[in-house]
C-alpha cells in the first residue's frame, strides 16, 4: 500500500508540473509570426486582385507602384517596406478598411480589405499559407526577410518617457524605443491609457521643435512621463524627436539617467 500511494503521488505530481510547465515552455518555444511566415491564402489575393483594380488602382496605379492621378504611396517594392516595417498587420487592416479608397462613397468590407491585403503581400512576393483572418493581425509583424531593423530617419513614432532638461535642451530620458505612429490626428485617449502603461526603456531623445507646440510649458512637466509623437531624426549618436504632440500621461516618472 505503502509503495502505491508513493506511485500515486509521483504520478500526480508529473501531472501538475506537465499543467504548469507545458503553457510557458510553448510560450517561450514559440517563434514570433511575420509576413513570411505564410500568413494568407492564394485564392484570397485572387479576388484581392479584382477589388484592388476596382477601387484602389486609380490612386495607387494597377501595378501597385503608386503615383497614379492622386500621388499615392507604392504598395510593393522598397518603398512600401519602408513604409510599413516594424509594423503589424492590424495597423494596416486599420488604415485600409477606415480611410480607403479615399474620396469615395465606397466603404471596403472586412473581406475584401483582407483579400486586397493579401493581393499587396502576393505583389511583394511574400509567401503563401493559411487563410488571412482578422484575429490575430495584431501579432504578425511586417519585417523584412532577414529581420528586424531600426525604424528609418523621419518615420512616424510615438515614444515614451521621462521629460528632463538637457542644458538648454528638454529630452525624453529613460525612453521607449520608438515605435510607428499611423495617427493622423489627436492622440486619442487609447493613446495615451497605453503609453501610461507602457514600460520605460534605457534610450534618451532629445525633443526637437517644442516651440511650435505653443502654449506647452516644459517646466511644467520636468519628471513627468509623457508621451511625445513625431518624425525620428538620427544624426550619427543623436537621436531627436521634430515633435507633433507632446501629452503628460503620469506625474510620476522614476528614472536614474
Amino acid at each position: 500500500m505503502r509503495s502505491l500511494a508513493i506511485g500515486l503521488c509521483f504520478v500526480v505530481t508529473l501531472v501538475v508540473l506537465n499543467c504548469w510547465l507545458s503553457p510557458q515552455m510553448v510560450a517561450a518555444g514559440a517563434e514570433q509570426k511575420t509576413i513570411w511566415s505564410g500568413v494568407y491564402a492564394d485564392a484570397q489575393a485572387t479576388t484581392g486582385q479584382s477589388v484592388f483594380t476596382e477601387h484602389c488602382s486609380s490612386c495607387h496605379a494597377v501595378n501597385l507602384e503608386g503615383g497614379a492621378f492622386q500621388g499615392a504611396p507604392p504598395l510593393k517594392g522598397d518603398k512600401f517596406m519602408e513604409n510599413w516595417r516594424e509594423d503589424n498587420l492590424q495597423t494596416l487592416f486599420t488604415k485600409i478598411i477606415t480611410t480607403m479608397p479615399r474620396r469615395s462613397t465606397k466603404t471596403l468590407t472586412e473581406e475584401e480589405t483582407l483579400s486586397v491585403m493579401s493581393y499587396i503581400f502576393k505583389a511583394n512576393e511574400f509567401p503563401t499559407g493559411a487563410e488571412l483572418k482578422s484575429a490575430g493581425l495584431s501579432s504578425i509583424e511586417i519585417q523584412q526577410k532577414d529581420g528586424p531593423k531600426p525604424l528609418p530617419n523621419y518615420a512616424k513614432v510615438q515614444v515614451v518617457g521621462c521629460m528632463m532638461q538637457d542644458g538648454e535642451n528638454w529630452v525624453l530620458a529613460s525612453a521607449s524605443l520608438p515605435s510607428r505612429s499611423r495617427n493622423a490626428d489627436k492622440l486619442t485617449d487609447d493613446d495615451i491609457k497605453n503609453a501610461k502603461a507602457k514600460p520605460l526603456g534605457s534610450s534618451r531623445f532629445r525633443l526637437q521643435n517644442l516651440l511650435m507646440l505653443g502654449s506647452f510649458n516644459a517646466e511644467a512637466h520636468q519628471g513627468h512621463k509623457m508621451l511625445a509623437t513625431g518624425a525620428l531624426i538620427r544624426q550619427g549618436n543623436l537621436e531627436r524627436i521634430s515633435v507633433t504632440e507632446v501629452e503628460m500621461v503620469d506625474s510620476i516618472c522614476s528614472t536614474s539617467h
